[in-house]
């Protein structure tokens, strides 16, 4: 008989592996569970107020980070006119706001109305001066921008 003793058992070294593994299993998911569980709700109504202009990425996205600061530039040239939010979607309400609008590539950059409507997506980067000029054109601000391929 191969792998076990002569009552058909697996080996302890088996097991004790096994054992291992599930705890380490068990652990990631606790601690998972653990980060989403402690993240802050975030403090964004979609269905009322403001429009708002939303990034929806991750932390560990390279596109994503690149838009950080585009996204906080954004948000010191609308003052209050406009709620600006950077999301990570591995927080769980961050991650239903993904699902409601079909979130397909990261970063995602939305501007919504003040009641949740969709009035412009952009997947991937986009630069500051053409993610204003949209934003800027959709709320009626300003004549419609020059394409540049965004």
């Amino acid at each position: 008989m191969t792998g076990g003793d002569a009552n058909g058992r697996a080996p302890a070294r088996r097991l004790w592996l096994l054992a291992a593994v599930a705890a380490v299993a068990a652990a990631g998911a606790a601690f998972s569970w653990s980060q989403r569980a402690a993240a802050p709700a975030l403090a964004v109504d979609l269905d009322h107020g403001r429009p708002k202009l939303l990034q929806l990425g991750m932390g560990i996205c390279e596109q994503c980070r690149k838009m950080e600061p585009v996204m906080h530039r954004a948000a010191a040239a609308f003052g209050t006119s406009v709620d600006v939010h950077v999301l990570d979607v591995r927080q769980a309400a961050a991650e239903r706001i993904a699902e409601r609008y079909r979130m397909r590539v990261m970063p995602l950059v939305l501007l919504v109305d003040g009641a949740g409507r969709e009035l412009w997506r952009h997947e991937g980067y986009i630069d500051f001066d053409a993610l204003t000029a949209v934003v800027r054109h959709r709320l009626g601000e300003a004549p419609a921008p020059a394409s540049r391929g965004t």
